[in-house]
């Protein structure tokens, strides 16, 4: 059947910033279902309000809106664009809600606009669970038994609930977000109260909780003819209680016999054809001992869709776009064989292995783990065997257990591990082994298959039998279950390095197998390649290749934005006519798309792989610049390894003399460029006696890291011993910073060719600095830095350049105080602003990098901005309860958004996405000068202004007319909490003295703003920005590069 012919011009809705449940697998099914619609000749017009995308880049639609994802944007563009079509399916629950609302709201029907793919009925039907359970009681399909607690009936609708565990859920949720498990009818009450509370929803679901039970996938795809398959099935190895988000995850199942694995396809399908599902969706079984459960169905590509494509080499985006325009399964080839159909299942003669990435390295939260999830990220490992993958994984995680996977706890400590679920079981199970513990017992308390921890096993009693001092005698044997040189290197004491060189010498080395989808029954062209210790060997011809690295799993600090540098370096190097290899372990990002590269190969992105790689390609050059601080970190070492220079762009030597804090600063002293007061401190003791000689605040600083880790502004001496200890593990020597106070932070990207640069644009920060750059409000835009800034910054860039002989992009941060410029820190390689910068001047800032790494000179110039940008963060604080949202230097955002505006109050106008009739005040006291001026805007703009008893005193005694609001402790009312939760206040500007008690004091009134999506400004200086935003400003929705 040819391609529908009814609709010309689609709109796909992208998912939006990053956040937990919603990330880099969106920019992946979102571009790929770009391309696959322009394929088919359709104009494609793409909405999304996140620049740290590939899927934002003028190559994948053919007009790009980064602008706020909401009903009024949608609208504006259907009819500026003409659209008579939208794709809501490959942009997460951000895009199926909109397009609920879209319909609800009567756009769909006012414009004669279609929902192509799985129709909004199929998509509410799925979504909605009192429609979805009955609809499942139609088909006799198993479900757990169902309650409903309303919101003005709590008391009566508990009582008739059993008094057993259950969980509670809500409708078109993300991540399980408003998820949780109730054990006792008081917890059922506390959960609905504050769920109520905390939002909007009318009522709540409640199943009966299938806890321990196994918790299966399958990805499943179907067409309008009614052709349906299964990609893949998917084990979650954490049983059912932990959400598969959050689950290891293996591909294909390990323990289901051929009747079970039957009998959930079957069901699968049965269930998918009866929604009337039209391209990619995801099922979720329970299952124990034969009886089955149903789940939930994601009428949609997600989490699980990225992981199925990448386990299998199934473009199941693509595949759902082309059925969305039309065609059948029968009719779509298989962009892997060329020879084959989409109709035809995959078939595997491999195993892979999810482990989820979280953030408890940066977040002092609880660390355990449930119905809702936490993870930032995931990493994919591949093997011929389980144990290949999982140590394979394992070394993808880029954490503490990827090179040691001993636990240090006492026997009852690791007993609590392994029965709680947390981050940290996997290892606790590991450790146990080692000691011996009782495997059936292990088995029992946390949910796994015994067939899981006797694999486990297996790597245990292989690593018993090596010996302190020497390179084990069963080397191969030990490479062949995948346990990665690091690992190794921990139990035999040798440095991993050494064992890396020895393996070389000896001629221990991996081949290369390709995922085809089809278990080798038929010829292959596309070379997606994994590694393994066999003897047939299935590597193409890659020599005079240039190799990426990417930056492995999304995690706070190190995200997206480092994917859209690789992609844009790959197609960069084709446009150049070099081939590329591209090597990374995260399956939800645009990289590892089988068809961005020459090469995939999908491996851990440590020095052992990335060399093994190397030896066996024979590729001519190493791009590390766009793979965060990963690649900064292995970057020497690898060439030592080698003996010879392979990587690209700014020499390894510099990288080292730029990444260690106390060597830059020196250097920085002696090029005479100015720099916050500091001092260099080599223990705790130190740091205290440094801290005292400079004077509060002060900034500790570690070497080799991103995200400001473990880095905090220090306030009192008390607290700086607690700090310093912190540090000192992740850093031999320590830089005693003075914080600038009332100084004003930019970030400065530049390309370079060692010698000549071109400033790509200078991102100014809204609050003062202090705030992280990855966390700040940042504007772009004319006329935010003056000539006399802007001089001494191109100054310094020089005086960079020259001195670190800088090739490729590089990222300066300084702050500007009585124009004097003071520089914080360089980075020599892509930074988080890059993707940002690009997109707000429409100059491929990527390009010209590469251009410089393979030996071109600087030629462009930057051009001057004719509108403003603003880049809004946003944070994961709503998953965590017990985080409190206080910023510093230390990195805590997901992900960001650009708001547009021809104004610099139109792009900030445009980030609120909301209308303020009502304002809540609380500051410190140095803060409350300030905010009489900012309240007298607002009060001049018809803006309700309410504050708590200082702050309302301060304010009335000035002449602003504030209403008092009382906290619970004084009991008096209105009462601040109850006219959050009841919808009375619009926006909280609150700023806290940074002293444990203060903090304290704010945290309740923080933690109801976060819950009921309520902006919350916590900087004077921002609080001024949105003031002057705020009322009856013109708004305008327009494509990318009409703003340029």
């Amino acid at each position: 059947m040819p391609r529908r012919d009814d609709v010309h011009r689609i709109l796909v809705i992208g998912s939006g910033p990053v956040v937990i449940g919603q990330a880099a697998e969106f920019d992946y099914s979102g571009s790929q279902a770009c391309l696959s619609l322009r394929e088919e000749g359709y104009f494609v017009v793409l909405l999304n309000s996140n620049p740290a995308t590939i899927q934002t880049d003028h190559r994948i639609a053919d007009r790009v809106y980064i602008e706020p994802i909401t009903v009024e944007a949608v609208e504006r563009i259907i009819a500026r664009e003409n659209i008579d079509a939208i794709e809501p399916h490959m942009g997460g629950q951000t895009a199926l809600n909109l397009a609920v609302k879209l319909k609800k709201s009567g756009v769909l029907d006012r414009y004669g606009i279609k929902i192509i793919g799985t129709p909004v009925e199929s998509i509410e039907l799925a979504e909605d669970r009192e429609k979805f359970y009955e609809f499942l009681k139609t088909m006799g399909e198993p479900q757990p038994a169902r309650y409903k607690i309303r919101r003005d009936n709590i008391e009566e609708d508990i009582a008739s609930i059993p008094d057993s565990p259950v969980i509670v859920r809500t409708s078109f949720s993300l991540g399980g977000t408003g998820g949780s498990i109730a054990r006792s009818r008081q917890d059922l009450k506390n959960m609905a109260e504050n769920l109520f509370r905390s939002s909007d929803i009318d009522y709540l679901e409640v199943n009966e909780s299938l806890e321990g039970m196994k918790e299966i996938e399958y990805e499943v795809i179907r067409d309008s003819f009614g052709n349906c398959i299964t990609v893949c099935n998917m084990e979650n190895i954490d049983p059912m209680g932990v959400h598969t988000g959050e689950s290891i995850v293996v591909t294909p199942s390990q323990t289901l016999s051929d009747v079970e694995y039957q009998m959930l396809r079957d069901s699968a399908i049965r269930i998918i054809s009866g929604l009337g599902i039209q391209g990619a969706c995801n099922i979720q079984f329970a299952l124990s001992e034969g009886r089955y459960y149903i789940i939930e169905v994601n009428p949609r590509t997600s989490r699980s869709s990225a992981l199925a494509s990448k386990a299998t080499g199934y473009p199941i985006a693509r595949i759902a776009a082309k059925i969305a325009a039309g065609y059948g399964l029968h009719e779509i080839r298989n962009p892997i064989t060329k020879s084959t159909y989409a109709a035809y299942e995959p078939s595997l003669d491999y195993v892979t292995v999810k482990i989820p990435r979280w953030p408890f390295d940066k977040f002092s939260v609880d660390r355990t783990i449930g119905v809702q999830m936490k993870s930032i990220g995931e990493v994919m490992g591949i093997g011929r065997t389980f144990e290949e993958a999982i140590m394979k994984a394992i070394a993808s995680l880029d954490n503490a257990f990827s090179s040691n996977i001993r636990m240090h706890a006492s026997d009852e400590e690791l007993w609590k591990l392994i029965e709680r679920p947390n981050d940290r079981r996997l290892f606790a199970i590991f450790e146990g082994l080692f000691r011996n513990f009782d495997t059936k017992k292990m088995a029992r308390l946390s949910g796994y298959d015994e067939y899981f921890i006797e694999k486990m096993e297996n790597i245990v009693e292989m690593l018993k039998h090596v010996e302190i001092g020497h390179i084990p005698e069963n080397l191969l044997h030990l490479k062949r279950i995948g346990i990665p040189d690091e690992i190794i290197s921990s139990f035999c004491g040798i440095p991993a390095d050494a064992i890396t060189k020895y393996r070389i010498e000896k001629n221990i080395m991996p081949v290369y197998k390709r995922i085809d989808t089809c278990s080798g029954e038929f010829e292959v062209v596309v070379p997606y390649m994994y590694s393994t210790y066999e003897d047939e060997d299935e590597m193409p011809d890659l020599k005079g290749s240039i190799m990426i690295i990417g930056s492995g799993p999304n995690r706070i600090a190190q995200g997206l934005e480092f994917d859209y540098g690789s992609v844009k370096a790959i197609l960069a190097l084709r446009d150049m006519g070099y081939r590329s290899i591209m090597l990374n372990s995260n399956p939800e990002t645009v990289s590892t798309d089988f068809d961005v590269s020459d090469a995939l190969f999908f491996e851990p992105v440590t020095p052992e792989y990335v060399i093994n790689v190397i030896n066996r390609s024979g590729c001519a050059g190493l791009i590390v610049q766009f793979s965060g601080q990963t690649g900064q970190n292995m970057a020497k070492r690898i060439e030592d390894i080698l003996g010879r220079r392979i990587v690209l762009g700014t020499s390894t030597e510099s990288i080292e003399r730029i990444e260690d804090r106390t060597v830059f600063s020196k250097v920085i002293e002696d090029l005479g460029i100015k720099q916050p007061p500091f001092a260099i401190a080599e223990n705790e003791n130190d740091t205290v006696r440094k801290a005292v000689s400079l004077g509060l605040p002060i900034i500790l600083r570690s070497s080799h890291v991103i995200g400001g880790r473990s880095m905090e502004i220090i306030y009192d001496m008390d607290y700086l011993a607690d700090r310093a200890r912190e540090v000192f593990t992740i850093s031999k020597n320590v830089l005693v910073s003075k914080y600038l106070e009332n100084a004003t932070e930019m970030d400065v990207d530049f390309v370079s060719d060692g010698s000549s640069y071109n400033i790509c644009g200078i991102l100014v920060h809204i609050e003062e600095a202090g705030v992280h750059s990855g966390d700040a409000t940042m504007v772009y835009g004319p006329g935010m830095v003056s000539r006399e800034v802007e001089e001494k910054i191109e100054n310094i860039v020089e005086s960079m350049v020259k001195e670190f002989h800088l090739i490729g992009l590089s990222n300066l941060q300084i702050a500007a105080r009585d124009d004097d410029v003071y520089v914080i820190e360089l980075n020599a390689r892509s930074s988080r602003s890059v993707p940002f910068i690009s997109k707000a001047t429409g100059v491929d800032w990527v390009r010209y990098a590469v251009e410089c790494m393979m030996g071109s000179k600087i030629t462009e110039k930057r051009t001057e901005a004719k509108s403003y940008f603003i880049k809004v963060s946003v944070f994961p604080f709503s998953k965590f309860s017990d985080m409190d949202v206080v910023y510093g230097p230390e990195m805590k955002s997901t992900g960001e958004a650009m708001y547009p505006g021809r104004t610099i109050t139109e792009a900030l106008r445009k980030s609120l996405q909301r209308s303020i009739r009502s304002v809540l005040i609380t500051v410190r006291d140095e803060d409350k000068p300030r905010m009489v001026d900012i309240a007298r805007i607002m009060l001049d703009k018809g803006i309700k202004i309410y504050a708590t008893a200082g702050t309302a005193r301060y304010l009335n005694d000035h002449g602003i007319s504030a209403e008092t609001l009382y906290r619970v402790r004084d009991r008096r009312e209105p009462r601040i909490l109850d006219m959050i939760s009841g919808g009375a206040i619009d926006m909280v500007i609150n700023t806290t003295e940074m002293t444990a008690g203060a903090v304290r004091d704010g945290f309740k009134i923080r933690r109801m703003c976060i819950m009921r999506g309520i902006p919350l400004i916590m900087n004077v200086n921002l609080a001024k920005a949105y003031a002057e935003s705020l009322g009856p400003i013109p708004i305008d929705y327009r494509e990318i590069g009409e703003y340029l």
